[in-house]
C-alpha cells in the first residue's frame, strides 16, 4: 500500500492507504504498548522504544501521511512518558528518531542513508545517557536546521524532484 503522491487531486485511495499508515505506523504501537503495559510495569527496570522519523521533524510531501503518522507517534510518547511518571511507574519512554536507514524498506530510496549497526550504536548512546529522546545520524542537523532555519529545513527532504512526482 503506497501513500498518496497528491494530496491535492481528490482520490479515494487516500482515505484508504492513510487509514492504513495510521493503523500500522501509530494504533499499532499504541497497540503494542498495551499489551506489554502491565508486564513491563512489574519489571524493575524496562521501557517503551517507539521510532519516529526525520518527517516528523519536517513533513515529506510525498509521504505526508507516512510524516503525519510519525507526528502522531512521537505525541503520543510524549505523552505515554508524562502519564507513566504520573502514576509512579519506572518504566522509561524513548523516542528514538533516526533518518533513513539502509534497509530493505528504502532499498529503492536515493537518499542518504545510515547503516543498521550506525543505528544501533546511536540507539545504544542515547538509552546509555537515558535520553527520552533519542536523534541518530542526521536527525541531530536536521532538528537544529528546523529550528533556524525552516525553509532551507524543508527543501532536502523536499527537493524539486518531488515537485515532479505531484504534478
Amino acid at each position: 500500500m503506497a501513500s498518496p503522491l497528491n494530496l491535492g487531486v481528490a482520490n479515494n485511495k487516500h482515505i484508504e492507504n492513510a487509514a492504513y499508515e495510521i493503523d500500522v505506523n501509530y494504533l499499532g504501537v499504541i497497540r503494542l504498548n498495551n499489551i506489554f503495559m502491565d508486564k513491563l510495569k512489574s519489571r524493575k527496570e524496562a521501557a517503551f522504544i517507539n521510532i519516529t522519523s526525520n518527517f516528523c521533524i519536517i513533513p515529506s510531501l510525498i509521504e505526508a501521511t507516512y510524516s503525519s503518522s510519525k507526528v502522531a507517534l512521537a505525541f503520543y510518547t510524549v505523552s505515554l512518558l508524562e502519564h507513566l511518571k504520573i502514576a509512579g511507574s519506572t518504566v522509561k519512554v524513548f523516542d528514538l528518531i533516526p533518518p533513513h536507514v539502509a534497509t530493505e524498506m528504502t532499498s529503492e530510496r536515493n537518499d542518504k542513508k545510515i547503516s543498521t549497526e550506525e543505528f544501533v550504536k546511536g540507539l545504544i548512546k542515547g538509552l546509555t545517557k537515558n535520553q527520552n529522546l533519542i536523534r541518530v545520524g542526521d536527525a541531530k542537523i536536521v532538528d537544529f536546521i528546523k529550528r533556524l532555519f525552516p525553509k532551507t529545513a524543508f527543501r532536502p527532504i523536499n527537493p524539486k524532484k518531488a515537485n515532479e512526482i505531484l504534478e
